[in-house]
């Protein structure tokens, strides 16, 4: 009967541990680089172009990504994140619906999926935020 227990309890551990070894591998696929779609990288918003521009800044900034230029004018952000570099650009399609676009400044789109996520998930999130001028 010991014995018995004994090689339950063995064969309980090896199954818990394989099972450990399994899950640290699928961690160690996943951080590698995986092909994000051009559609997963673009959105079309019921928002003005100005706001929307400013809430793509602003979640650019919240989600701690370094950003190295912006450009008002026509919409440009070049953002780094996670060593790369992308430009995101709001895009006017009329006066109510705007684009908003992540790309890859060297057109590799051999990046991780979660990063046009998380963007698109801030900006809908405060989709109803007001913008306001800080005054000084």
């Amino acid at each position: 009967m010991k014995k018995i227990i004994t090689a339950l309890f063995f064969a309980l551990f090896m199954f818990v541990v394989s099972g450990v070894i399994v899950d640290t591998c699928e961690a160690k696929q996943t951080t590698q680089p995986v092909y994000t779609s051009y559609h997963d990288c673009i959105r079309l918003y019921k928002l003005p172009f100005g706001k929307l521009y400013f809430l793509a800044l602003s979640a650019a900034n919240s989600l701690g990504y370094e950003i190295k230029e912006m450009q008002s004018r026509n919409g440009y952000i070049i953002i780094e994140a996670e060593g790369k570099e992308f430009l995101l650009s709001a895009n006017t399609k009329n006066k109510s619906y705007t684009y908003l676009k992540l790309s890859p400044c060297d057109n590799n789109y051999y990046f991780n999926p979660q990063i046009p996520k998380k963007i698109f998930n801030y900006v809908d999130l405060n989709f109803n935020m007001d913008i306001k001028d800080l005054k000084f």
